[in-house]
Protein backbone atom coordinates (compact mmCIF):
# COMPACT_ATOMS: atom_id res chain seq x y z
CA UNK A 1 0.00 0.00 0.00
CA UNK A 2 1.32 3.82 -0.26
CA UNK A 3 1.39 3.96 3.72
CA UNK A 4 3.44 1.02 3.75
CA UNK A 5 5.93 2.12 0.69
CA UNK A 6 6.32 5.26 2.46
CA UNK A 7 7.18 3.36 6.30
CA UNK A 8 9.07 0.77 3.93
CA UNK A 9 11.33 4.86 3.08
CA UNK A 10 11.17 6.07 6.27
CA UNK A 11 13.25 2.82 7.54
CA UNK A 12 15.60 3.13 4.49
CA UNK A 13 16.20 6.39 5.22
CA UNK A 14 16.52 6.27 9.04
CA UNK A 15 18.83 3.31 8.85
CA UNK A 16 20.98 5.25 5.56
CA UNK A 17 21.70 8.37 8.42
CA UNK A 18 21.95 6.24 11.85
CA UNK A 19 24.08 3.06 10.77
CA UNK A 20 27.38 4.64 10.45
CA UNK A 21 30.80 4.67 11.21
CA UNK A 22 31.41 1.64 13.69
CA UNK A 23 27.25 0.83 14.01
CA UNK A 24 28.05 -0.30 9.94
CA UNK A 25 31.38 -2.01 10.81
CA UNK A 26 29.88 -4.69 13.51
CA UNK A 27 27.21 -5.98 10.48
CA UNK A 28 24.55 -8.77 11.25
CA UNK A 29 26.51 -11.22 11.96
CA UNK A 30 25.19 -14.05 14.92
CA UNK A 31 21.87 -14.29 16.32
CA UNK A 32 20.23 -14.01 19.53
CA UNK A 33 22.50 -15.39 21.38
CA UNK A 34 25.75 -13.81 20.18
CA UNK A 35 27.55 -11.27 22.41
CA UNK A 36 30.21 -10.81 19.79
CA UNK A 37 30.79 -6.83 20.31
CA UNK A 38 28.39 -6.46 22.92
CA UNK A 39 28.81 -3.11 24.47
CA UNK A 40 28.86 -1.14 21.12
CA UNK A 41 25.50 -3.25 20.02
CA UNK A 42 23.66 -2.53 23.36
CA UNK A 43 24.60 1.29 22.28
CA UNK A 44 22.99 0.89 18.65
CA UNK A 45 20.06 -0.33 20.43
CA UNK A 46 20.10 3.01 22.78
CA UNK A 47 19.54 4.46 19.02
CA UNK A 48 17.18 2.24 18.05
CA UNK A 49 14.93 2.44 21.36
CA UNK A 50 15.32 6.47 21.59
CA UNK A 51 13.64 6.62 17.79
CA UNK A 52 10.79 3.87 18.79
CA UNK A 53 12.50 1.52 16.79
CA UNK A 54 12.36 -0.80 19.97
CA UNK A 55 8.93 -2.15 20.62
CA UNK A 56 7.40 -0.81 17.17
CA UNK A 57 4.39 -2.83 17.54
CA UNK A 58 3.93 -1.48 20.86
CA UNK A 59 1.23 1.04 21.85
CA UNK A 60 2.11 4.75 21.50
CA UNK A 61 1.36 5.32 25.44
CA UNK A 62 4.41 2.75 26.05
CA UNK A 63 6.72 4.55 23.34
CA UNK A 64 6.06 2.08 20.64
CA UNK A 65 4.76 3.40 16.87
CA UNK A 66 1.48 0.78 17.15
CA UNK A 67 2.98 -1.27 14.14
CA UNK A 68 1.02 -3.32 11.91
CA UNK A 69 2.25 -6.36 10.98
CA UNK A 70 3.50 -5.58 7.82
CA UNK A 71 5.23 -2.38 9.27
CA UNK A 72 6.86 -4.94 11.61
CA UNK A 73 8.00 -7.27 8.35
CA UNK A 74 9.15 -4.51 6.41
CA UNK A 75 11.44 -2.91 9.02
CA UNK A 76 13.00 -6.21 10.09
CA UNK A 77 13.51 -6.67 6.13
CA UNK A 78 15.05 -3.35 5.66
CA UNK A 79 17.10 -4.09 8.63
CA UNK A 80 18.74 -7.39 7.45
CA UNK A 81 19.21 -5.83 3.85
CA UNK A 82 21.22 -2.85 5.57
CA UNK A 83 22.93 -5.48 7.57
CA UNK A 84 22.49 -3.58 10.84
CA UNK A 85 24.03 -5.13 13.91
CA UNK A 86 22.35 -8.10 15.35
CA UNK A 87 19.62 -6.60 17.76
CA UNK A 88 20.48 -7.46 21.98
CA UNK A 89 16.93 -6.38 23.73
CA UNK A 90 15.46 -9.73 22.23
CA UNK A 91 14.36 -11.65 25.56
CA UNK A 92 13.24 -8.48 26.85
CA UNK A 93 11.49 -6.84 23.59
CA UNK A 94 10.80 -10.05 22.21
CA UNK A 95 9.77 -12.39 25.10
CA UNK A 96 8.70 -10.52 28.30
CA UNK A 97 7.35 -7.44 26.52
CA UNK A 98 4.58 -8.97 24.72
CA UNK A 99 3.59 -10.81 27.71
CA UNK A 100 3.45 -7.95 29.90
CA UNK A 101 1.67 -6.06 27.90
CA UNK A 102 -0.94 -8.71 27.40
CA UNK A 103 -0.84 -9.21 31.25
CA UNK A 104 0.86 -7.00 33.02
CA UNK A 105 -0.66 -4.41 35.34
CA UNK A 106 -0.30 -0.99 34.52
CA UNK A 107 2.16 0.17 36.76
CA UNK A 108 4.37 -2.79 35.36
CA UNK A 109 4.42 -1.62 32.31
CA UNK A 110 4.92 2.00 32.90
CA UNK A 111 8.60 0.43 34.87
CA UNK A 112 9.14 -1.72 32.46
CA UNK A 113 8.94 -0.72 29.44
CA UNK A 114 11.07 2.62 29.00
CA UNK A 115 13.96 0.52 30.69
CA UNK A 116 13.55 -2.14 28.07
CA UNK A 117 13.13 0.92 24.82
CA UNK A 118 16.26 2.66 26.40
CA UNK A 119 18.08 -0.59 26.67
CA UNK A 120 18.83 0.23 30.25
CA UNK A 121 17.56 -3.11 31.05
CA UNK A 122 18.48 -6.23 29.09
CA UNK A 123 16.73 -9.10 29.72
CA UNK A 124 18.20 -13.10 29.71
CA UNK A 125 16.45 -15.94 29.30
CA UNK A 126 16.58 -19.10 32.21
CA UNK A 127 14.11 -22.00 32.41
CA UNK A 128 15.90 -24.65 30.96
CA UNK A 129 16.70 -27.58 33.69
CA UNK A 130 17.45 -31.01 34.11
CA UNK A 131 14.07 -33.07 33.98
CA UNK A 132 12.15 -30.34 32.17
CA UNK A 133 13.50 -28.53 29.14
CA UNK A 134 12.03 -26.08 28.36
CA UNK A 135 8.54 -27.33 29.32
CA UNK A 136 7.56 -24.67 31.89
CA UNK A 137 4.84 -26.76 33.38
CA UNK A 138 7.92 -28.98 34.48
CA UNK A 139 9.90 -26.68 35.83
CA UNK A 140 11.10 -27.76 39.50
CA UNK A 141 13.10 -24.21 39.87
CA UNK A 142 11.70 -22.25 42.87
CA UNK A 143 12.00 -18.32 43.75
CA UNK A 144 10.99 -17.59 47.35
CA UNK A 145 10.71 -14.26 49.08
CA UNK A 146 13.37 -14.08 52.23
CA UNK A 147 13.27 -10.60 53.54
CA UNK A 148 13.63 -8.65 50.64
CA UNK A 149 15.88 -10.60 48.47
CA UNK A 150 15.18 -13.49 46.19
CA UNK A 151 16.64 -16.72 46.96
CA UNK A 152 16.60 -19.11 43.80
CA UNK A 153 16.44 -22.69 44.59
CA UNK A 154 16.82 -25.27 41.27
CA UNK A 155 19.33 -26.05 38.92
CA UNK A 156 19.54 -24.51 35.39
CA UNK A 157 21.20 -26.13 32.55
CA UNK A 158 21.64 -22.69 30.67
CA UNK A 159 20.76 -19.08 30.70
CA UNK A 160 21.31 -17.05 27.92
CA UNK A 161 22.90 -13.83 28.59
CA UNK A 162 22.89 -13.99 31.93
CA UNK A 163 26.13 -12.80 32.20
CA UNK A 164 25.08 -9.36 30.58
CA UNK A 165 21.64 -9.11 31.61
CA UNK A 166 21.49 -5.60 33.33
Amino acid sequence: SPAEAAFRDEVRTWLAEHLVGEFAEVGGGGGPADDTAWELRVEWEKVLGRDCWVGLDWPEEYGGRNASFAEQVIFNEEYAKADAPTRVSFFGEGLFAPTLLAYGTEAQKRRFLPKIQAAEELWCQGYSEPNAGSDLSNVQTRAVLDGDQWVVNGQKVWTTFAHISR
